[in-house]
Order: C-alpha cells, then structure tokens, then sequence
C-alpha cells in the first residue's frame, strides 16, 4: 500500500473501540506507523482469524498479505471481520498512486487543473486525445460488488477502459470511431443489460455522457453520465439507459426551483381537477401522447371504443382547461404534469 492509502486505511481504523494493527507479511507495523514487528502465525489464509501469544490475527485478502491484529478479548472477532471487510473494499475501489485504473478514477472524479490532468495522463500513459464517452453501469444489488460481476461479462474492445467506481458502480470509457456514432453507446447498454439479466438475474441502469476526446472532455462526460443517472429515474420512470444528449426537457425541468415548479403545477393539478385527472385518466393521457396524438391507435392500445376516449379528452378539456388533442395544449400539460417530479424531490438522488 502506499502511503496516502495508508491514510485512508488509518482513517477507517482510528474511530474504532479497540486498537487494531496493520502489519505487513514480515510483521512490521504499517499502522500505526512504529518501529514495531510482531510474529505472524504461520500458513494464515485469507480471511482466516488465528489467537497467537494474547493477540488475534487476520490476513486480508489483498496482494502483499497484510494482516490486521487486536490484543483479544470478547467481540474482537467481530470487530477484525469488520475492519478486514472496510479495508478490502477501499482498496479494491482505491488502489495505489502508481495504479493506472486508479488514474483513470482520479482524471474522472477529482477537479484537476489543466497541468495535473497533463501529469497524470503523462506519468500513467493515459490515452486521454481518443474519442470516448464515460457510460455509468450500476448493478442493483446487495450483496454483488459491480466489477466483480461485470468484468467477465462486458464484451471489451482495444481501447476501453472499466474503472470501478464503488460496490455498485463501474463507469465504462468506450471508445468511439468513425463506424460507431455515440447513439450506439445506448445499444450498447441495452446489450449489457440483457447479458447481465441473464446471467446473473440482477438489473443494471445506465448513465452516458457525451463523446470527448481530451482529460477535461472525459471529466465532463463522467459529470454527465452522473447527472443523468440522478434525475433520469424521476423524468424517465419507464427508462433505465438515460443518454444526457437526449434528455433536454429532463435536464431543463430538474433546474426549475421547486417553488415554480409547484406554482405551474397547480395550475392544472390541484383539488378543482384532483378527482378528473386520476390514475385512469393520466393513464389514457399518457398512452394517447405516446401515440403522438392517434385517437385509433390509442383507443386500440387502450381496448375502449374510440369515442369512449374522445369523451375523456372532452372532459379534460372542460374541467382543465386543455385540449390535448392539439400539439401545444398536450406538450403543456406534459411539461407541467412532470414538475410533479421537482416537488419534494429537488436535490434528492432517486
């Protein structure tokens, strides 16, 4: 381990109840920093908890063999599994300085100035003047870490680059040349997808940011690619790859204060029109938009009698005041319907 992932391994272990070392395979003590050796007993596998001269020992299962010590004492089992699991994951998530993916990360997550961004793609060999765009994988599952189950299942090319991000998150740098346009990034993420269904039964949603082909490009696809996973649930509820190019009015309704957003809101959703526009007829409503406006098909779509459903549209424009029938009062009442999402919500990650 380096040293700034030794700080933040002592980070982790500092707050705790007991005392716990961080010693190498030789037995001399990473954290905290002294000039102290211990005697580790022999043949430890990963994992495994071994009571040795008043002292329990445990290797993490990470390369180099370190190992975590506490004197012994009730619970201090508990205490090491714990520790031992916190560990191993910031390490998998955060590895060393000198670490490539971890260079990646940092030219992703981190604001860099032109110069750092410069060093580091420098020092690392990072081919950061390829065309890319940052895709955000996101498996939803509880007890499945992202990188382990992706890895084997995204189909790679020359030029990608998978970068773990967290426990549930990887983002995906894939590289983009003339036969491939950035809406195929999409197509791509459907695949991922349906692989991942599977073959491991577990669902994934999907941010993508724009193309870039310079360090601070990659940054803003990433920003992107975040942006969009945050609000794409709450605008695009039926969606779970949102393409921040393609989410213009999502993008323009998340930045409406909730305040204004609650004021033209009610405009048209408030007690006077509460018990018309229930969830029947928001259903019809919605189906007859997403027909762009066809009464047949929507009627159709619907199973009711078309003039069954020009009733309801009659009635909508009577107590609401709009005729979503035509283009203008129907895109109004959709943007204003979708400021329901602004209210309560503003700020909040889905």
């Amino acid at each position: 381990m380096d040293d700034r992932l030794l700080e933040k391994v002592s980070g982790l272990l500092s707050p705790l109840r007991q005392e716990i070392r961080l010693v190498n395979a030789q037995g001399d003590s990473l954290i905290p920093r002294e000039n102290v050796s211990y005697y580790l007993p022999s043949g430890m596998k990963p994992g495994e908890i071994r009571e040795s001269r008043g002292y329990l020992f445990m290797r993490l299962d990470l390369p180099d063999a370190p190992t975590l010590l506490c004197q012994t004492g009730e619970k201090n089992e508990d205490l090491l599994r714990l520790a031992s699991a916190a560990i191993v994951a910031l390490c998998r998530l955060h590895p060393g300085a000198s670490d490539r993916v971890g260079a990646w990360r940092r030219l992703l997550t981190e604001e860099l100035s032109e110069q750092e961004r410069a060093l580091l793609a420098g020092e690392h060999d990072l081919s950061v003047d390829q065309p890319r765009c940052v895709m955000l994988l996101r498996v939803h599952s509880l007890r499945e870490n992202a990188d382990e189950v992706l890895s084997p299942l995204l189909p790679l090319e020359a030029g990608d680059v998978l970068v773990p991000l967290d426990t549930s998150t990887v983002a995906l740098l894939k590289q983009l040349d003339d036969m491939k346009q950035p809406d195929e990034a999409r197509e791509f993420a459907l695949a991922v997808q349906e692989t991942v269904r599977e073959e491991s039964s577990l669902n994934l949603s999907c941010g993508i940011g724009d193309a870039a082909d310079t360090g601070e490009g990659l940054r803003q696809s990433y920003l992107q690619a975040q942006r969009a996973m945050e609000i794409g649930p709450q605008y695009l509820p039926e969606d779970s790859v949102y393409v921040w190019r393609d989410m213009l009015l999502p993008r323009f309704l998340s930045e409406i204060p909730e305040d204004r957003a609650q004021y033209y809101h009610s405009l048209v959703f408030n007690k006077k029109t509460s018990r018309l526009l229930n969830e029947e007829m928001l259903e019809t409503i919605d189906m007859f938009l997403q027909k762009d406006l066809n009464l047949s098909d929507t009627a159709r779509h619907l199973y009711i009698h078309r003039n069954t459903l020009v009733y309801r549209l009659d009635k909508v424009q009577r107590v609401a005041g709009l005729d979503v029938r035509k283009f203008s009062d129907a895109f109004l009442f959709k943007l204003l319907f979708d400021l329901k999402y602004n209210i309560n919500n503003k700020g909040k990650r889905p």
